[in-house]
């Protein structure tokens, strides 16, 4: 029996591996900082006999403080693949002292194991491609990361008078792999010539999409940091070169293109997905408020799963707030645009289960197909 990670996004350590009963396997922390939560590997030469995976540093407190979501543990299941396309859940078990087990009995001579079904980089670039055949596309590469990655935006439809312009990101943190499904599932039914919302909506707006905000991070298998050990999504409000070029890059683009609605999609380690709008800005209007309360209503019509009013445990901050070092607070308070945060879930979901599946990557691009019709709902009144 083998465990390997050493391929795109791969992350794990092996501590013993001489007892298939007995797997000793650690978490490993992304390569500038000590956030540790993401995983990624293969075992082979296993099929048919019964494996116990324990995770040792899983749920120690000292690891919880730096993971960014310490509760993701609890309740959790993890993903498994024989084909990197099906993915379903196993059996795992978090104990407080003892960390998290995996007790799994391969079925196939090779099987992956993952947080989260990863999104390959290779399925982005033909995502990419795949977009850019069509008619009302283009592509911007905004510069190079660190490591030497392109910074894409795909830019669909024609900038015109009264048109809004609207922007979408995600993968600030990399192991919210949600993001990336989330957006594919958006895009693909914003380009389909019958729908009618997809059809309504690129004739009233300009749509800058940028698929991943952090590939180096994601190359890597990291956690929530970049190449150079910066949480993006804590570094909007003064972004610097030498340690987030990739937020400077697309806030100089927001500057030049403009801005009317944003969109940030992540992950977090509750069993809900939520949503929030212009959340407690210091600047925040009236109008943002009810234009936030009309979206979050038409998300709920166009999608089942998600739930009118949840929000983070406790609250959040006082109005007037905001930390607007995060995208979708920044981008509210400095443009005078409708910020708009995503917060998908690692977790099965509380309100519809899937037994076999869980949170799958069909649901986060069902989210983002809904997505279309709760903007359709707000896009003629964007715009300050």
């Amino acid at each position: 029996m083998q465990i390997a990670s050493h391929f795109e996004q791969g992350k794990i350590k092996v501590l013993d591996a001489s007892r298939l009963d007995a797997i000793w396997l650690e978490l490993v922390p992304d390569n500038a900082s000590t956030f540790a939560q993401w995983f990624y590997f293969r075992i082979t030469g296993a099929k048919g006999q019964a494996l116990s995976m324990q995770f040792v540093n899983a749920c120690r407190s000292e690891d919880n403080r730096t993971q960014g979501m310490p509760d993701i543990w609890p309740g959790y299941q993890a993903f498994a693949s024989y084909d990197l396309e099906n993915w379903f859940l196993v059996p795992t078990h978090v104990e407080s002292l003892g960390g998290m087990r995996i007790d799994f009995t391969p079925e196939q001579d090779s099987v992956y194991l993952a947080q989260y079904p990863p999104y390959s980089m290779e399925r982005q670039r033909q995502f990419v491609a795949r977009c850019l055949q069509h008619a009302d596309v283009s592509l911007t590469v905004l510069g190079q990361t660190p490591d030497g990655h392109d910074l894409d935006v795909l830019t669909i439809g024609r900038p015109a008078p009264g048109k809004k312009i609207c922007w979408v990101t995600t993968r600030q943190h990399p192991n919210e792999v949600q993001g990336s499904w989330c957006i594919e599932g958006l895009v693909e039914r914003l380009l389909l010539p019958e729908d009618p919302f997809a059809r309504a909506l690129r004739e009233k707006t300009v749509f800058h999409v940028v698929p991943n905000v952090n590939p180096d991070g994601c190359q890597r298998g990291n956690t929530r940091t970049n190449a150079l050990g910066a949480n993006l999504n804590r570094e909007w409000e003064n972004p610097l070169p030498h340690t987030a070029p990739e937020v400077l890059m697309v806030k100089q683009a927001m500057v030049q293109w403009g801005v009317d609605f944003y969109l940030d999609v992540h992950a977090w380690s509750g069993t809900v997905p939520f949503a929030l709008g212009p959340y407690r800005t210091p600047s925040i209007t009236a109008k943002q408020t009810e234009l936030w309360r009309r979206y979050e209503h038409a998300l709920a019509r166009a999608n089942p799963e998600f739930q009118v009013g949840n929000t983070y445990p406790g609250g959040g901050p006082a109005p007037g707030g905001a930390y607007l070092e995060m995208s979708w607070n920044y981008v509210t308070e400095h443009f005078g645009a409708f910020g708009l945060l995503y917060e998908l879930i690692f977790k099965n979901n509380d309100k519809s289960p899937d037994a076999e599946r869980g949170w799958s990557p069909a649901k986060c691009k069902h989210f983002g197909h809904s997505t279309l019709e709760a903007l359709y709902e707000i896009v003629d009144d964007l715009g300050v």
